[in-house]
């Protein structure tokens, strides 16, 4: 079978940016997929290696859970986002993908199944990875009192896409299926041939681009850190030409969640402000909308200016996350609504940085913005990305900071990631590491990413949790011990050090830490010995238990007794 030369293109493209990657261009072609819609289409900003099963799952290849647009894998990291905040939103995305010409009824039929057995039975899907899934799903039901999660479910192919009668008909009676279960807020049923995944894959690669009608503006003062900068006001509909994405395979237009520093997830159409807001508009009171509305603040790379038409390159809504999804729900007024805008173009990703701080004040701040702004990070980020080879790791201060084919997905590393590490790694607290997410950073937020710290150690505990990701999902290390993550990497440093306090050590201690445990970080073999080892210790430890569900395992070793225990009976020489 021939594939689609530009589709084939894209997965050549795809597959250079990946290297570390290994897989048949089937495989391959499934993870682009899931990258694809993810951040092409649904704008979201996720791994899409971590989204994707490995191995001969029934029907299915891909599965994203998301809580508030962050993947998570498996119980911990659902339960890790779910502490903080509140009114949290999560969805379900379910991915096929085929290599064929045309959509197969039996295919789809069997991926449909297999989407209803994930949220059944489980009578089809087995295995440690569905598990994991399993585990994630049940926190984000237990959590879904403000709004039942959504389903899309996209069956993929290198075809043409089109779907014929009877498999719009086997998607209709899926639909009805899944509603009478009772458990979503709605559900999707897609079908994306080689054109639809040749426009997602640019759109999930490509920087924003935009141009707008901008008659009412006054240039704002010179600043050092903005090349040009504009307050005034815009006709809505020009709000939502920089907020909506590319329409999609049926021409619909939807907001770009990636254009957003505050989280768009957070929009709640059901509150009594946006219930009176739209309803105000609805009655035909337009004019009032630009008196009480605090508007949008938009940040670009580059503002090139024609008259009154703008465009702008690389760009950012950083603030106006609510008033952008009332507008999209009253489309049909925008052209006489006006609304405040400032846009500022500016390179300097820590003036932007302390724009979104400023303008998002009365809204909760997240800490790795704050960890974004700090000196220490700027040095990690040049460092990290500055390490050769197989050691590169890429510190995503901002978010969608890595919008580009050619970065490894997998290298892409968040603060919040780095503080989990940290707990492990550096303050001896792997059993609080995976879940206890807010009791962390408050205990070491003040302790962490300081000026006078090593970009050594912490590229090296980056490092070790890149490698143990890659050691299991290249299957050198049995995907069951993935649960084990946090004891590995606090066992790989303790073995070379006693105290929690290596961060303050000298100089001359961190190296010697630092070369022996990226000793063994570099060799695959020694690194899945150790992994092995400390997997098995644990195994034995857990036998003496009670628990013997993944469920029961997972809270065993997550309590503080187990910790100690493992400390004491592992660390005996």
């Amino acid at each position: 079978m021939a594939m689609n030369p530009i589709v084939r293109a894209q997965l050549k493209d795809f597959k250079s940016a990946n290297p570390s990657e290994e897989g048949s261009d089937s495989e391959f072609f499934e993870v682009m997929s899931i990258f694809a819609v993810e951040n092409g289409i649904l704008g979201e900003n996720i791994n899409p290696f971590r989204a994707h099963l490995k191995g001969e799952e029934f029907g299915i290849d891909g599965i994203a859970i998301s809580v508030q647009g962050i993947l998570c894998v498996d119980e911990d990291e659902a339960s890790s986002v779910l502490s903080v905040g509140k009114n949290h939103v999560g969805s379900f995305h379910m991915y096929q993908s085929k290599m064929s010409n045309k959509l197969d009824y039996g295919q789809v039929s069997k991926f449909l199944d297999a989407v209803y057995d994930f949220f059944t039975d489980l009578k089809l899907l087995k295995g440690p990875q569905i598990d994991d899934l399993v585990g994630a799903r049940d926190q984000v039901f237990a959590a879904a009192t403000r709004s039942n999660p959504d389903l899309k479910c996209y069956f993929c192919t290198t075809g043409s896409g089109e779907v014929s009668s009877e498999i719009d008909s086997l998607i209709q009676k899926n639909k009805e299926r899944l509603k009478e279960l009772n458990v979503f807020g709605s559900i999707d049923i897609i079908c994306l041939g080689a054109r639809s995944i040749q426009e997602a894959f640019r759109a999930a690669t490509n920087s924003s681009s935009a141009s707008i009608f901008f008659p009412k503006n006054i240039t704002l003062p010179e600043h050092s850190s903005a090349e040009e900068a504009y307050i005034g006001y815009v006709t809505a509909d020009q709000v939502l030409e920089m907020a909506l994405g590319e329409p999609d395979s049926i021409g619909e237009r939807h907001i770009n969640r990636a254009l957003f520093y505050d989280n768009v997830r957070d929009f709640n159409p059901n509150s009594d402000i946006n219930k009176s807001i739209l309803k105000e508009i609805e009655c035909g009171d337009l004019s009032s909308f630009v008196f009480k509305n605090n508007g949008i603040t938009v940040v670009a790379k580059s503002i090139s200016r024609k008259g009154d038409t703008f465009k702008i390159d690389d760009y950012q809504i950083v603030n106006g996350c609510q008033t952008t999804n009332i507008l999209a729900q009253a489309r049909d007024s925008a052209g006489e609504i006006s609304v405040p805008l400032r846009l500022i173009g500016s390179s300097d990703p820590d003036f932007v940085s302390k724009i979104i701080v400023g303008t998002n004040k009365q809204n909760e701040v997240r800490e790795d913005q704050f960890w974004a702004l700090l000196p220490f990070m700027k040095d990690l980020e040049i460092y990290c990305s500055g390490q050769d080879g197989d050691e590169r790791i890429l510190i995503e201060r901002r978010d969608n900071q890595y919008r580009d084919v050619a970065i490894e997905r997998t290298r892409i590393m968040k603060p919040s990631d780095l503080m989990k590490v940290a707990a492990a790694a550096f303050f001896f607290q792997p059993n609080r590491a995976a879940r206890d997410h807010r009791g962390i950073r408050k205990e070491f937020s003040k302790k962490i990413f300081l000026r006078n710290h090593s970009v050594e150690l912490y590229h090296m505990a980056a490092l070790s949790l890149y490698k143990f990701d890659y050691l299991v999902r290249t299957s050198r290390v049995p995907r069951t011990f993935a649960i084990n993550k946090f004891y590995v990497l606090y066992a790989l440093v303790r073995q070379f050090w006693t105290m929690p306090n290596i961060l303050e050590a000298s100089g001359t201690q961190r190296s010697s830490v630092h070369r022996s445990v990226m000793s063994v970080i570099r060799d695959n073999s020694a690194y899945a010995a150790h992994i092995e080892k400390v997997s098995k210790h644990i195994e034995k430890l857990i036998g003496q238990s009670e628990a013997r569900t993944r469920e029961q395992l997972r809270d065993f070793i997550r309590t503080e007794r187990f910790s100690e225990n493992f400390t004491q009976t592992y660390f005996i020489n």
